[in-house]
């Protein structure tokens, strides 16, 4: 090799070197991770580990729409929980207008309804959320029912919750039922997520979340916590005023805590105008900003998808990223209610052009290289 070549060789090598060294330095993570009594504390930094837009959200599946019109579709998706997706990409919805669940495949096409207005045997009440267990779907409504159905739909067994209202509720593979109870009368009020046997029986109290002043005026704006279950049943629970998940094993044990920085969003006049139409009750506002976080969901490789009050340019939400070791990663807009995630593609709620209730399906595409 003469000279020059020799000299053009070192210069490509160094090249590419440095863009080797480039990518690792953008990729770095800049959090801090300890043990303390036995928990894994991992604190994220403001930015993520990956700098720019490296996660791709393409849109492959809209259902329902102005189908809803004549009863081909939903009325109405849940706030959340609301939408399940089996390991055949079945997707399931529960409607709360329609008391109902419906079907589809993983292309969108209809498949079946069940569930109907009522008290009786496969009728459901206020329906709140839904869950898949093995080979049967349970859902659980707000007037004290859980009603189990097989995949096909069938009506299986329903039975009481007893004295307890429960929120979210989800099944191990035990059996054992975990679930949100307000306690808004109570002397010490809070929010707790409860484990109870297959029959409802209290088997103990996880974590609690306090509710300050629950017997005044509302303020819509108050930070609430939220909890969802990991594909290893792994209990994630929000302390969203701290920005700070939880997550317990199934015996109520702390093992992890993850945290990030944020800067606080401020609440708006808008907002706040907002929130009075839509509340029939009194409504008083005394905080000046939301907290670190709203909503959140587990996908089923572990990682969150966290929503902020930090908003783009079009008004979708921005979504912190963490991957399955708790460390933020991405962000990403977000337009809609994120409801779940399973094999590389979110669900989210949303409304079409006429306002009648729609799912998207977005599949991922990633750029971490």
């Amino acid at each position: 090799m003469n000279s020059r070549k020799y000299i053009s060789f070192l210069v490509l090598l160094g090249t590419i070197l440095l863009g080797v060294s480039c990518a690792q330095k953008k990729a770095e993570w800049k959090g801090k991770i300890r043990q303390e009594n036995g928990v894994t504390i991992i604190s994220n930094p403001r930015e993520p580990m990956y700098p720019g837009r490296v996660l791709t959200l393409e849109k492959e599946l809209v259902i329902g729409g102005e189908e809803a019109a004549d009863g081909r579709a939903f009325s109405s998706i849940g706030s959340s929980s609301s939408v399940e997706v089996d390991d055949e990409g079945n997707i399931f919805v529960l409607s709360p207008r329609d008391a109902a669940v419906f079907v589809y495949d993983g292309q969108g096409n209809f498949l079946r309804k069940f569930g109907r207005p009522g008290q009786g045997p496969g009728e459901l009440g206020p329906a709140q959320s839904i869950f898949i267990s093995g080979e049967t779907v349970w859902i659980n409504c707000l007037d004290r029912k859980i009603s189990v159905f097989n995949r096909n739909g069938d009506f299986l067994r329903s039975f009481s919750t007893k004295e307890f209202t429960i929120y979210f509720a989800k099944c191990d593979r035990w059996g054992n039922i975990y679930g949100f109870e307000p306690g808004w009368l109570k002397d010490n009020p809070a929010v707790r997520l409860l484990k109870f046997d297959g029959e409802m029986n209290f088997l103990m109290e996880i974590t609690r979340y306090p509710i300050p002043e629950p017997d005044k005026p509302l303020d819509p704006f108050a930070p609430l916590p939220y909890w969802q279950m990991t594909s290893d049943e792994r209990l994630v629970f929000s302390r969203p005023e701290a920005y700070l998940l939880e997550f317990y094993n199934s015996d109520g044990r702390l093992v992890r805590q993850v945290s990030k920085s944020f800067s606080p969003v401020r609440i708006t006049d808008e907002e706040k105008e907002r929130h009075k139409r839509s509340f029939s009750g009194e409504v008083k506002f005394r905080l000046e900003y939301h907290p670190g976080f709203g909503r959140f969901i587990c996908d089923d490789q572990g990682r969150l998808f966290v929503q902020t009050f930090e908003q783009s340019s079009d008004g979708s939400y921005i979504h912190d990223i963490f991957d399955d070791q708790g460390r933020f990663m991405a962000r990403i807009p977000l337009k809609g209610s994120l409801l779940a995630g399973k094999r590389d593609k979110l669900y989210c709620s949303d409304e079409d052009e006429k306002g009648f209730s729609i799912l998207v399906r977005y599949g991922l595409r990633w750029n971490l290289k």
